[in-house]
């Protein structure tokens, strides 16, 4: 029995030294890396903890909404509205239209260029922003159109059919659609790029093309979150007659918008310009 027991105590004093001995090399050194050798000779409790108070959750960020979920059912409109479509002297600053034909504005200009078009829009029923792309080809794929799609009956300039000949020293003017058609070819889709392209994008209304009536820079609507402006220049000048344009725009998931047109009048004969009032004959002060 005394054996035994002597034998129990050895193999006791054993264990114990060879547990001090594995936690003296388990004990990290100080400044080290490894910080896991610690964790795993600490002795688990014998006490239940206590349970831990959840963390307070984050208050969600607001986002900008980002319209209705879905796609729009064929043929319906519910992209951007146009606040405004029409015409600008080249310095930014507005002109009323000469008349109106049908509820379509009638513009007129005496030469056909040296002005700007304006197009203005906001997001539609769909919810999403404007798209702002001016210029998307792909030559064998039709569908494939910038946000801005802005056609014209009767061929500007030389009607090139040449797509975004914007450019010296081959500047070409602007093919035709008649009547007005927004139909997934390719020939319609050359002519919108051709006519999009050479038109500039804004989107904070003091930094816009246009000028309100005390010559600050500022959208034309108020309700304006997007703005395209060219300048009609002289190799892509309007015909003698008149003109429809007809445009829409496609907001940031491609949903169309509807149609907004207008009329471009250029006359025969330019109206002569307006002579100075004659000085009235007097002494010199």
């Amino acid at each position: 029995m005394r054996n035994s027991c002597g034998l129990l105590w050895c193999g006791v004093g054993a264990s114990l030294l060879l547990g001090l001995t594995a936690c003296a090399a388990k004990k990290p050194v100080k400044g080290g890396i490894d910080t896991a050798a610690e964790s795993e000779s600490t002795p688990m409790p014998t006490v239940p903890p206590k349970t831990p108070t959840p963390e307070a959750t984050a208050a969600a960020v607001p986002t900008r909404p980002i319209g209705k979920p879905g796609k729009a059912a064929k043929g319906a409109a519910i992209g951007p509205v146009v606040t405004f479509f029409g015409a600008a002297r080249a310095d930014g600053s507005l002109v009323d239209p000469a008349s109106v034909d049908n509820g379509i504005p009638v513009y007129r200009s005496e030469v056909g260029s040296g002005f700007m078009l304006v197009v203005e829009v906001k997001a539609g029923e769909s919810g999403y922003e404007p798209g702002r792309r001016v210029f998307a080809y792909v030559p064998e794929d039709p569908k494939v159109r910038p946000d801005l799609e802005i056609e014209t009956s009767r061929d500007m300039g030389n009607g090139s059919p040449e797509v975004c000949d914007r450019q010296r020293p081959n500047i070409g003017g602007v093919p035709g659609i008649n009547p007005p058609s927004f139909a997934e070819t390719q020939k319609v889709s050359n002519t919108i790029n051709d006519f999009a392209c050479r038109f500039e994008t804004f989107i904070e209304s003091d930094g816009s093309c246009t000028m309100n009536r005390n010559g600050d820079y500022s959208f034309v609507s108020k309700d304006t979150t997007t703005q395209f402006c060219m300048i009609v220049a002289r190799a892509y000048m309007f015909p003698v007659g008149k003109t429809l344009l007809s445009v829409r725009v496609r907001d940031s998931e491609g949903n169309p918008g509807p149609v907004k047109q207008v009329w471009i009048y250029r006359p025969t004969t330019p109206a002569p310009p307006k002579s100075a009032p004659a000085k009235k004959e007097g002494k010199a002060p």
